[in-house]
């Protein structure tokens, strides 16, 4: 017989298996589907500190092929498992061990394998093929450069060819695409699943199955024979396992049934799921006097305490002891893909030269002269002039940012049009930095006393963490810290996409704030958001004795009117509020941090308030889509500015749809989500017609529970709706813009937008963060209208699915930026100068009239001209993307050293393969010039004899040293008749004349100042 386990604590249900049956039976426990992870997680735990990892542990999830995939392979070769899986994947249609086994493909080292036939293998083991590989299941193929990510590894594979022979095997990190480490071997499992027979088939011998409900049961599981846990046997693990009852903060409590535990002999082991738990637990028990030998501390996550009488064991989760709510385990966080750049252009669109003003880019040109080949950024003008931009001045070309329903006019490339523009630009640039650096100097002499570095109560926090943090997050904490340890006020804006970490950032900062006996205030847009927030504080922070209050329209008057007393007099470290924290009676008595998340949610009134309280204090401020004006004053380092754009991973992209409204569709897309078992997300922007669309809704999906939300709701209204919703009571929620700042609910993974065109497009990008929070693929749906959409508004639809990319919210930003309109940095008024000269060569003007930076010490039109007869340039079959040449071109243009050089190189042979020879000649006539424009050289060109060197008149041969210089140069160097400033380099018949006399040429410029003087010249980009 089976068994089911209803009044458990979770967490002994592994500790009873693995003690009584392990290493004899596989052993299958059937739960929830959206409990898999936790009790495989528990299951790891118990095995590894109680059984010696006696066994294999595996998930057989519904929702994840490529997870039952990988755990039939272990099936392969693991004799005894412990498996997790729910009642659907066990009788879902999956792979037959042999037919697996066949099916995988292994490789390794030396072996020999044809190249071309590995993407066919591929496609037919159902991996995708894309430009780079980001997510499990899919490949690319550059050169002889193979990338796959196969399904169940924990990071993707390089395979590197020689002809049709495996050079080597690599992981490689998706966020850099550079490899991390060698493989010998490599088994790619099929990414598709083929429909053969079920688990429960495949687990007919020496299996012990196991269910948490007793739903889960049914009669087809009877004719199992090996299933022995009874009825009988459950009472048996009923009367010997029990439940602490959860003490949530209450630290004497814990302490003394901790206490009386130890005294009665029992093993006692505490799990804590990091380093600052670990910490904080430990100075408990230090604190209260208590046995700490006694005790056994493990590093490692655990769902539910339990003890038993009998056997005298008592386990402890840090997390029931710490948190006053139960904290989601989450994995760890490993980086997605960071952005290649922000500079991305494509054919129309409009582009700013330094030197010749506005143009339409058509693209990249590559140009064949005699024998020499390069790319150019082709640009059209007036008249349908052309110009024809060289890698040296790819930098000198920015993408056109202006004004909102203003589409510039070409310039022609007489120039004089142009340097009018600009002499005006700089004008207003030089007004506006006097104005916004008086402010600034202001706010730099309101010195305050400086925040103490990392404390150990800031360690402990750090390391209580639930996830790893990437990278971004971690800089973005060193800089807010960094500004917090300086002796006047921080401002800095933390961009990141929703669900990327900009809230960690804020505690970390709010923490360090409250244990230097000052008050944080946490102003959000929302009451459901101040609920989330509030709710999330409080978790971090249980162990610490800080206090955290709400103040929203969710508390009653007696409450508020308690918080109130409690910010004047101090006792209150940190409150988190809505816009009732502007309010007149609010009076703090020391406020040292203010942070605001999304300040453009504000309105004027409330932002006059939210600057008088920046005058006393230290400033945060989040944003997932920052406003135009936020984002001018951050890229122009007039406010600090820190990028969160590394997405958690297993995160998908969110499918965008747009399209017309239709109540068919509406309906299949309902269908779709609740058929999966998910939630929709209804945004109808109209209060007056929510009930009417309400149950028009039911009329096309009858079977569905809907609900209603909207802001003049009362506050327990709102909070009753959006609590039955996360609890699952409803299927679908119909709501106004209420959603946009709210709960994360992972099992909302669609959403339908009514009207979309009526959107601002950072708003619509936050709507659309609120779902995909899962590992479950998302839908979004742009219903607009019917009727010519207005430029702008397409715009906005097609941005927004353009960049269903993790990460794009800053570029969505910049978008937003183009499309709504630069404005005045200082307020609503419309300058001309944006439209005239484009965002971002006004914000450098700004920045060189702010002092921010130096002007360039060398202007373009300074630039050595280097003229060969060589090709030159990326081909296209060695990189296909465009844009992809473009940041590499850039990367080049940009590079001022040796090393620049050498990292390009190792970048581009690691990700594309070897160098190509055109490249191998762009990188030696990229490093030719960087040191020509150091020797005091104004061009080098070829012609049917000579390399011909052109020496600014500034540079001198002292006749001292040129019989030095004639000496070891004369066989290839000879100065040109009546041109003391020209050298002449002899050419040869060699077979690679240009190449070896570009090598002897730039030995002789790096040892220049050997043989001539010249003035000190500097370089900087």
């Amino acid at each position: 017989m089976n068994t089911t386990i209803n009044n458990l604590p979770k967490s002994a249900i592994p500790y009873y298996l693995l003690k009584n049956y392990s290493k004899k039976q596989n052993i299958l426990i059937v739960v929830d589907e959206e409990e898999i992870t936790e009790y495989a997680s528990d299951a790891s735990a118990i095995s590894e500190v109680f059984f010696n990892s006696s066994i294999n542990v595996l998930t057989f999830p519904s929702k994840s092929h490529l997870q039952r995939v990988l755990a039939l392979s272990k099936l392969l070769t693991i004799k005894y498992n412990y498996i997790v899986t729910s009642p659907q994947a066990l009788t879902q249609k999956t792979f037959d061990i042999n037919t697996l086994k066949k099916t995988t493909l292994n490789l390794s080292n030396a072996q020999h394998f044809q190249y071309n036939n590995l993407a066919n293998l591929a496609t037919t083991l159902g991996y995708e093929r894309t430009s780079f590989v980001e997510q499990e299941g899919q490949f690319s193929k550059r050169g002889e450069v193979f990338d796959i990510w196969p399904a169940g590894l924990g990071a993707p594979v390089r395979i590197v060819f020689y002809y049709d022979s495996i050079e080597s095997l690599r992981n490689f990190d998706p966020v850099t695409q550079l490899s991390e480490g060698f493989l010998n071997n490599l088994a790619i499992l099929p990414a598709v699943e083929e429909s053969q027979t079920t688990l429960q088939r495949l687990l007919t011998d020496s299996l012990i199955m196991l269910f948490t409900k007793s739903d889960f049961y049914n009669s087809s599981f009877s004719g199992f024979e090996n299933i022995i846990l009874n009825q009988s046997t459950q009472k048996t693990i009923d009367a010997n396992f029990f439940k602490f009852a959860r003490w949530a903060g209450n630290i004497d409590g814990f302490s003394k049934e901790l206490s009386d535990f130890l005294a009665k002999g029992f093993n006692t082991h505490i799990f804590c799921s990091n380093n600052g738990e670990l910490e904080r637990i430990e100075e408990i028990v230090f604190t209260h006097k208590l046995p700490k030998n006694k005790i056994k501390f493990h590093l490692s996550a655990l769902e539910e305490s339990f003890y038993s009488n009998s056997q005298k064991i008592a386990v402890i989760t840090s997390k029931e002891v710490l948190y006053r709510r139960n904290p989601t385990n989450f994995p760890k966080f490993k980086s997605g893909r960071r952005l290649e750049g922000l500079w991305e252009i494509v054919q129309g669109d409009f582009v700013v030269h330094e030197k010749y003003g506005i143009g339409r880019y058509l693209g990249l040109k590559k140009i064949e002269r005699a024998e020499q080949i390069k790319e150019y950024l082709a640009i059209e003008y007036r008249h349908k002039d052309k110009l024809y931009v060289p890698l040296e001045d790819f930098n000198s070309v920015q993408k056109y940012i202006g004004l909102e329903g203003f589409r510039p006019k070409l310039h022609s490339l007489d120039t004089v049009a142009w340097e009018r523009a600009k002499l005006k630009a700089k004008e207003s640039a030089k007004e506006i930095a006097d104005e916004l650096l008086k402010l600034y100097a202001q706010r730099r002499s309101e010195m305050r006393q400086p925040y103490p570095a990392q404390t150990i109560w800031e360690s402990e926090l750090a390391d209580s963490f639930a996830y790893e943090e990437t990278p971004d997050q971690n800089k973005a904490i060193s800089e807010v810290f960094e500004d917090l340890e300086k002796p006047y006020p921080m401002e800095r804006l933390i961009c990141g996409d929703v669900g990327f970490g900009k809230t960690e950032v804020a505690i970390r900062a709010a923490f360090k704030v409250a244990t230097n006996s000052k008050q944080v205030a946490i102003l959000v847009p929302t009451t459901v958001l101040a609920e989330q927030h509030y709710n999330t504080i409080t978790n971090r922070l249980a162990s610490f004795p800080l206090r955290v209050a709400i103040l929203s329209r969710f508390q009653s008057k007696k409450d508020q009117k308690i918080t109130l007393q409690a910010i004047s007099n101090g006792s209150v470290d940190i409150v988190v509020g809505t816009h009732r924290l502007l309010q007149k009676d609010i009076v703090f008595k020391d406020l040292g941090l203010l942070i605001i998340d999304e300040e453009h949610r504000f309105g004027v009134k409330q932002k006059e308030k939210i600057k008088q309280m920046k005058k006393n204090a230290d400033i945060l401020l989040l944003s997932a889509t920052p406003i135009p004006r936020t984002i001018s004053m951050s890229l122009s380092n007039l406010k600090n500015l820190s990028v969160i754009e590394t997405p958690p991973f297993g995160r998908l992209p969110i499918e965008t749809h747009i399209g017309h409204f239709d109540t068919e569709i509406v309906k299949k897309i309902i269908e779709a989500e609740l058929s999966r078992g998910g939630q929709v997300y209804y945004l109808h922007n109209q209060i007056h017609s929510m009930i009417s669309k309400a149950n028009q809704i039911k009329s096309i999906v009858p079977y569905a529970k809907t609900a209603v939300i909207h802001g003049q709701l009362n506050p327990t209204q709102i909070e009753k709706t959006m609590w039955d919703f996360l609890h699952r009571k409803t299927d679908i929620l119909i709501a106004t813009t209420i959603i946009e700042s709210g709960l994360d609910i992972p099992s909302v993974n669609t959403m339908i937008i009514e009207d979309a065109e009526n959107f601002g497009l950072a708003q619509l990008y936050q709507l659309r963060g609120r779902i995909g929070r899962e590992k479950q693929k998302a839908y979004c749906y742009l219903f607009h209208s019917p009727g010519k959409l207005s430029e702008d508004a397409q715009k906005r639809l097609t941005a927004l699915k353009e960049f269903t990319e993790l990460g794009s919210g800053f570029r969505l930003a910049l978008r937003d930026l183009e499309i709504r309109g630069a404005g005045s940095i200082l307020g609503a008024q419309q300058h001309g100068f944006a439209k005239e000269v484009g965002f971002e060569l006004f914000s450098r003007l700004l920045e060189e009239a702010s002092g921010k930076i130096k002007p360039s010490f060398q202007k373009i039109d300074e630039r050595t001209e280097i003229d060969l007869k060589i090709a030159a340039y990326i081909p296209p079959q060695y990189i296909e993307q465009e844009d992809i040449r473009i940041i590499f071109y850039r990367k080049l243009a940009s590079a001022t050293k040796i090393d620049d050089f050498t990292a390009i190189a190792i970048e581009l042979k690691d990700r594309f393969g070897n160098l190509p020879i055109e490249l191998e000649n762009l990188f030696e006539i990229t490093k030719l010039r960087l040191l020509a424009q150091t020797s005091g050289i104004s061009a080098i060109a070829e012609d049917e004899n000579y390399l011909n060197i052109y020496f600014k008149p500034e540079v001198q041969f002292p006749a001292e040293k040129l019989k030095t210089l004639i000496k070891h140069y004369y066989h290839i160097l000879e100065f040109a008749r009546n041109k003391a400033q020209l050298l002449r380099f002899k050419k040869t018949n060699s077979a690679e004349p240009q190449k070896m006399l570009i090598s002897q040429l730039s030995v002789f410029l790096s040892n220049i100042n050997k043989y001539a003087t010249m003035p000190r010249v500097k370089f900087d980009r």
